[in-house]
């Protein structure tokens, strides 16, 4: 690597023995005019991985710093120690069970943004790997319709508000003023359920983003990666509450651009928490939801469905068997 800027790839990794050592090559493989410097977040696993990554650090003592592991602190909180630790201009983030397949990926991003310094942040296309066929899917991930001016902020602050991110975070390369305007301790704090969803609402407010349709990163997706949005997963109701105490957050540091009403907010979490009542078949407690929440949002469309929905036992049954199915569904599109 020549003396130019320093890029900093975040890795976190935890219980992926099997996956880190691919991860980990991958971003030494790259090649460019720039310093770079791996910052990787072992989260006191149980299998093998630190060792893993300990033999890396030893292997290549300038360029990979292992955080130290004291104790296990989450997604979160692991997140953050390794994002406030990197040094560099620029910061790239890879998760330790995903990879890059092009050597120039980070190149190609720097040239981007030393070519557009009015952009903060950069990403490119990439595949999904579905893990139990073995299968690559080409052109897989987010940001699935890039937007042509660079202006990401109606994404996540619209009346209209999709959800989700706009990039796959393994696919970005940002400024490091940007990630800077990033409070990643007042996330851990707020115990927040996910990283990449806050962090890229907060940047959009201060940065333009650019695209690069190449295929440089993948993705891996495994038959339990969609279990937040499954009722059957045990975090299921409290993954959407989480949600929803983000998009507080967000209307605090941004009341200007507040899109979600406390209402609105709400209803969101009367309905996930209605339809998991319905996925367990508990009618009762349906009724008594539904029942509660008359007074807080007596306008909201959702709560007249639930109503009816649970206005009798059979017709109960009838909407919970066809909500299993599209269920279904949806786990199989989203895998």
């Amino acid at each position: 690597m020549n003396n130019g800027p320093k890029i900093s790839v975040a890795v976190i990794t935890y219980n992926q023995q099997d996956t880190i050592a691919q991860t980990l090559d991958s971003i030494l493989m790259q090649k460019g005019d720039f310093e770079l410097e791996l910052v990787v977040g072992e989260d006191c696993s149980k299998d093998n991985t630190w060792n893993i990554c300990r033999e890396y650090a030893l292997r290549y003592p300038d360029i990979v710093r292992l955080l130290p592991n004291t104790h296990n602190l989450g997604i979160m909180g692991n997140f953050a120690r390794v994002m406030k630790a990197c040094s560099g201009d620029f910061v790239a983030i890879c998760a330790g069970d995903d990879y890059w397949c092009d050597e120039q990926k980070l190149q190609k991003q720097l040239f981007f943004l030393n070519q557009h310094p009015d952009y903060g942040v950069v990403s490119t296309s990439g595949y999904k790997l579905l893990v139990r066929e073995n299968r690559l899917i080409p052109h897989a991930i987010a940001p699935h319709h890039p937007v042509e001016d660079g202006n990401v902020k109606p994404f996540f602050f619209s009346p209209d508000y999709p959800g989700g991110i706009y990039a796959t975070p393994l696919s970005l390369l940002i400024r490091k003023e940007v990630i800077e305007k990033v409070d990643f301790d007042e996330f851990v704090r707020r115990g927040f359920p996910v990283e990449d969803y806050p962090m890229q609402a907060v940047m959009s407010q201060y940065a333009k983003w650019g695209h690069i349709p190449e295929l440089t990163v993948v993705y891996r997706v495994y038959k339990e990666s969609s279990t937040f949005v499954s009722v059957n997963h045990s975090k299921y109701l409290d993954y959407h509450k989480g949600l929803m105490d983000i998009r507080r957050y967000l209307n605090e540091l941004f009341p200007q651009d507040a899109c979600v009403s406390e209402e609105g907010m709400q209803e969101y979490v009367f309905y996930k928490e209605f339809l998991l009542l319905l996925h367990k078949r508990c009618y009762g407690k349906a009724k008594r939801l539904v029942s509660d929440y008359s007074n807080r949002i007596p306008d909201s469309q959702k709560l007249k469905q639930a109503k009816q929905v649970a206005s009798t036992w059979l017709g109960f049954m009838v909407f919970a068997i066809y909500k299993e199915s599209s269920y279904r569904k949806d786990i199989e599109k989203r895998a």
